[in-house]
């Protein structure tokens, strides 16, 4: 199988730089609206402390926080817009949660932030929410963004910028075909696409990000805005906390933005996500917490007031701070709405003063009277647009609107940009993105609570009615299944709440599965939960065939649930049980006989890392039964490679290898890999040569066994899939050089296995610690070896993982004799020998065997140690297991040259020494031939 060539790109040279600017940046802009921004000279002096220290290489997050409409996005704005007139290579890019789907929509905000500075900056520009300047900046940064993805972040491709438009975008950027472009279209052209092939885990995409961050904060200084963080997904949160961990000497502040009273009642009855990083990093970087609701709000009122010319005096200061507390959005809203009923004009010089009819009893006290007001002076095609726009939630799209109110697009766009943007400042262009010819125009309430307010006057007929009309206008938009399924999730909400069940389930369905490929995987787990409780609560009516489709319908999701279980709490774990059981009983009511050896084997392995061997084998028995009925090659191969790891922890080891050489010289890494890793989560081929390496040493051939160890490992560090080279590494890496003792290189693989568990795969971080701590133990470190097996033990025994603790127990029973406790030993075999009698897990049985004989040898039990070499030898012939028989013979024979009974131990000794063609430079054969030449001197 040396058949893989390097699979990492060569180095690539620094940028082309030359950029052109995009034709729209050469016409008249939106007039940028610069909201009026007062009384905030202490909260910017701190975010212009955190800053400087960014700029100097001590990257920093830092938080704003304070309620609804208290002036959060004003100050960040206010913030960004003064740094970038101070540093001239500073780089602004932010990034929006969702209130209505963020929750469900995997890190929507850092999608948008790099959109933004892979040039995305069309609609914000034309909408004025940013300056010429701003949207320049950003376009300009386009190369460098393009370099590092090529060099340090290839799947955030598709999976947080699209490929299509970044080419597009890049093409427009870079005409005359730059390196980086050209490096840039060479890599979208060999990413893979499409069915079957597998997304990056989350730890993957995570560093990718991080690495493109550090990549362009080399070359400019990053200001990353993420706003409205306590609507965040926890996808997103957790990306955050990996980045704000990873800024040290980088030039990139990280700013968010949240309401501490929505984080503080929680999430679904459990702590908010946001909470523990919060408090992270404080820990880490002292005070970074911007508090807005500590704001002198007294102070906002004269501010703001006197922001503008005007002639009002205390008694109508007073009045205004006792209708609105100082809140911000009261305050400002409240003062507009007087200004436009003419409550409040401008005299000759254009100074506000109060009007003849200013009459405050009849002034709305509460947001909702000043929102309802303003929505009130709207025309009806307005208020009936905002209606429509409320349903698809706080950022929606145009097309949309104009399709459910049979409008044409060009007129419903000049409603919304000039009426509802531009004159009543409603709502703001969000992005412009273009379907299969067809242009996308998103836009944004300025304030969540619009929409709201909207929504809620709506009635239920209302609702149901124009959920459907919004989701079918999308699904129309959206066209093509895979653009249809990037908004799986906005989809399903939608068809759910206008009561179309079937259609809900299918989009849950696929929000699941995105979610899971993006290692998302509770996200993907509230997806199909939610779409399993549905189908459930469908009426059971119709005929067979309606329930062979719904049959069929919960087995796809019940499969998606395992998977997706696996990758939270392990393969072991009762949900991951409970579904791919309920998976079983659907495979036999509906016939599917691939989703069945898939269930089966899934089952096998559940059962084997629980150390129920026998069922796991009977369960890997008949899906390798099934793929050969159904004579599909890849489902043959992962059933023989099913049953050849489960027969070699059995103890048979010839029957093992004869399975895991069908699959092995099945195996082509570039075919295969791909395949392999999408139907279960890693790479089974490689899996195969590792499992070969063991039972190749335990049949007695370490040279080919150590050669096909050494094959694995150098095929699973090329591939660089995570958690094949986890696999790897635990049983080609760490497993195999215990069993031929080789001290150092176990220490060296159960440490990069530890590094590995702790920057991407944590359910490994167990069997490393134990590991380690075995090879400490054999270099001499007993004590702190014996710790950490112990360490590593635990780990496993919390999550319910018995797979390998015979062996395990024999590594620290090995200990516990080099510590000089034989007692304690002995005691550690026995429970280990019970294990193996009720397990059946016997591929260390003759060494358990052997051990006890040692540690009775060492107590002066002669005897009774002979008798434990003898069987031994007993179970090792039994099992064809030739290096096993060896190293017991060897005790055996030793014995008996203390006892004078070297006539019976020189022909036994020489016999099994005699069997051997090779491996004559390992320990077992070298100690068994100078054993053999003392016996011959005898």
């Amino acid at each position: 199988n040396g058949k893989l060539k390097a699979l990492v790109p060569s180095p690539a040279s620094p940028p082309d730089l030359t950029t052109s600017l995009p034709p729209f940046l050469e016409e008249e802009p939106a007039q940028v609206e610069i909201p009026v921004f007062v009384a905030r000279e202490r909260e910017l002096a701190q975010l212009d402390g955190f800053l400087d220290l960014a700029m100097a290489g001590q990257g920093r997050v830092a938080f704003v926080t304070g309620e609804a409409g208290s002036g959060k996005t004003a100050l960040v704005q206010g913030f960004t817009r003064r740094a970038q007139d101070a540093h001239a290579d500073l780089i602004v890019a932010s990034g929006n949660c969702n209130a209505y789907t963020g929750i469900g929509d995997p890190y929507l905000p850092f999608r948008e932030i790099l959109g933004l500075l892979t040039g995305d900056v069309e609609a914000r520009w034309a909408a004025g929410a940013i300056t010429r300047e701003h949207a320049r900046r950003l376009w300009n940064t386009l190369p460098l963004a393009a370099q590092a993805l090529v060099e340090a972040g290839p799947d955030l491709i598709d999976t947080f910028v699209l490929r299509a438009a970044l080419l597009e975008r890049a093409m427009t950027c870079a005409p005359g075909r730059a390196d980086w472009l050209t490096r840039l279209d060479e890599l979208v052209e060999h990413k893979p696409t499409g069915p079957g092939m597998p997304s990056a885990q989350q730890s993957d995409l995570f560093e990718q990000y991080t690495r493109v961050l550090q990549a362009l904060a080399r070359q400019v200084s990053l200001v990353l805005v993420v706003d409205a963080l306590q609507w965040a997904d926890l996808g997103s949160i957790s990306l955050l906390f990996h980045l704000g961990r990873q800024l040290a000497g980088s030039r990139i502040l990280i700013v968010g933005a949240y309401r501490p009273e929505e984080v503080a009642i929680g999430r679904d009855g459990e702590r908010h996500p946001l909470e523990p990083v919060v408090n992270e990093f404080q820990r880490d970087f002292g005070d970074i917490t911007v508090n807005l609701g500590q704001a002198e709000s007294r102070d906002f009122v004269e501010a703001f007031l006197d922001s503008e010319p005007n002639r009002l005096g205390l008694p109508f200061r007073e009045m205004l701070y006792r209708q609105t507390h100082g809140h911000p959005l009261f305050t400002i809203e409240l003062l507009r709405g007087l200004q436009e009923r003419g409550d409040l004009i401008q005299d000759r010089e254009g100074r506000w003063v109060e009007g003849p009819a200013l009459d405050w009893e009849t002034l709305p006290a509460r947001v909702e009277a000043v929102i309802a007001e303003r929505i009130g002076r709207l025309a009806e095609p307005l208020r009936a647009a905002l209606r429509v726009a409320s349903v698809e939630g706080e950022v929606f799209t145009a097309e949309v609107v104009a399709r459910v109110r049979a409008t044409d697009e060009r007129e419903m766009l000049g409603r919304l940009s000039g009426e509802l943007d531009r004159r009543h400042r409603l709502i703001r262009a969000q992005s412009i993105q273009r379907m299969d010819g067809q242009l996308l125009s998103c836009y944004r309430f300025r304030h969540i609570l619009f929409q709201r307010y909207l929504y809620s006057s709506l009635d239920e007929v209302e609702r149901v009615h124009l959920h459907e009309q919004v989701g079918t206008a999308l699904e129309g938009l959206y066209g093509a299944q895979e653009q249809v399924a990037a908004i799986a999730v906005q989809l399903a909400l939608h068809f759910q709440k206008a009561r179309i069940a079937e259609k809900a389930i299918h989009y849950l369905h696929q929000a699941g599965e995105r979610a899971v490929q993006l290692s998302a995987y509770q996200e993907g787990i509230a997806h199909l939960t939610r779409g399993l409780a549905l189908l459930m609560a469908l009426p059971d009516s119709g005929g067979k065939e309606h329930r062979l489709e719904r049959a069929q319908q919960e087995l796809a999701l019940q499969l998606a649930l395992g998977i997706a279980w696996q990758g939270t709490k392990g393969a072991h774990s009762s949900e991951v049980k409970q579904a791919y059981t309920r998976a079983r009983e659907l495979c036999h009511q509906t016939g599917k006989t691939s989703q069945l050896c898939q269930v089966l084997g899934e089952m096998a392995v559940f059962y084997y890392v629980g150390a129920e061997h026998q069922t796991a084998r009977e369960l890997a028995e008949e899906a390798l039964s099934l793929a050969q009925r159904a004579k599909d090659p890849l489902l043959v191969a992962l059933g023989h490679w099913y049953l050849g790891f489960i027969l070699f922890c059995l103890g048979e080891y010839a029957t093992a290898r004869s399975h895991l050489e069908q699959i092995i010289s099945f195996y082509e890494p570039l075919e295969h890999h791909h395949p392999f890793v999408f139907l279960r989560g890693k790479d089974a081929g490689l899996s195969a040569l590792a499992y070969d390496a063991c039972c190749l040493w335990c049949l007695g051939y370490p040279k080919q066994a150590l050669s096909r160890s050494q094959e694995a490992l150098v095929l699973a560090r090329e591939l660089d899939h995570p958690y094949s080279l986890a696999d790897v590494l635990y049983f080609a890496g760490c497993l195999f050089h215990e069993m031929r003792q080789d001290a150092d290189a176990l220490k060296d693989n159960a440490e990069e296995l530890m590094r590995l568990s702790h920057e991407k795969v944590p359910g490994w971080s167990g069997t490393g610690t134990w590991h380690r701590g075995e090879a400490l133990a054999m270099l001499g470190q007993v004590q702190e070896g014996m710790a950490q097996m112990r360490e590593g033990m635990a780990a496993h025994q919390s999550v319910g993982v018995r797979l390998n603790l015979s062996e395990k127990l024999c590594s620290l029973a090995e200990a516990q004799a080099k510590a000089g406790q034989p007692e304690e030993g002995l005691a550690t075999l026995a429970e280990a020998l019970a294990l193996v009698e009720e397990t059946n897990e016997r591929y260390c049985e003759a060494e358990l065997y052997r051990l006890k004989g040692e540690l009775l040898l060492a107590q002066g039990d002669d005897a009774e140690a002979e008798a434990s070499f003898h069987k031994a030898i007993e179970v090792a012939r039994r099992q064809q297991a030739k290096s096993w028989e060896l190293r017991a013979t060897v005790s055996l024979c030793r014995l008996w040259r203390k006892q004078g009974r070297v006539d019976e131990a020189r022909p036994m000794l020489a016999e099994i020494y005699g069997w051997f063609t090779e491996g004559f430079d390992t320990p077992d054969l070298q100690e068994a031939r100078a054993l053999l030449e003392e016996l011959s001197r005898n």
